[in-house]
């Protein structure tokens, strides 16, 4: 029912539409014009990049988002990580894509730990990752710039052995293509 396909040059359209739809841009980080130069350039920067890898989130052969690591550190253990559902009616499925992420990337990469950036007012992806095992390590204050007003990041982590525990979700693995 779910997977995860490799991000590909043929998804960057549709990528885009998502990515600069008022309520998903809304939690991110950065502001994006839609502008399909940029997105190529984009796609092109991470597609040659070592620390950071991107999948389309498919749910009943429907693509519906965008799952991401980015700053893998093979060294340390360590990735950060990001999601988004660009189809609205999809959405309800948000809270059950993380525990098919996390049980691939913590057998596939061997991380030790994961992070997680979350945009102050983006409270159900805060009390979903601490549900999943999460802690809340810091908040940058004032540190996203958006719209004329800044907001804070919340800083959480998360170590395999804290998300092995939880136990609940082990029963969910599901196709990632590499």
């Amino acid at each position: 029912m779910i997977r995860f396909i490799k991000l590909r040059e043929e998804h960057l359209e549709q990528v885009l539409e998502w990515r600069t739809q008022e309520d998903v841009t809304k939690f991110m980080n950065t502001d994006i014009e839609k502008n399909m130069d940029k997105q190529r350039e984009w796609f092109r920067r991470i597609s040659n990049s070592g620390t950071d890898a991107y999948w389309i989130i498919e749910i009943k052969e429907k693509p519906v988002g965008v799952i991401s690591l980015n700053n893998m550190d093979h060294v340390n253990k360590r990735t950060s990580w990001g999601f988004y559902i660009g189809e609205e009616k999809y959405r309800l499925y948000g809270g059950i894509i993380p525990p098919y992420f996390y049980n691939y990337i913590f057998s596939k990469f061997e991380f030790h730990k994961i992070t997680a950036e979350v945009m102050e007012g983006n409270n159900n992806v805060i009390k979903l990752n601490l549900m999943h095992g999460y802690r809340m390590v810091g908040v940058y204050k004032d540190h996203i710039l958006k719209n004329g007003s800044y907001f804070d990041l919340n800083l959480l982590e998360l170590l395999k052995d804290d998300w092995l525990k939880l136990n609940k979700f082990q029963k969910y693995v599901c196709e990632f293509e590499e």
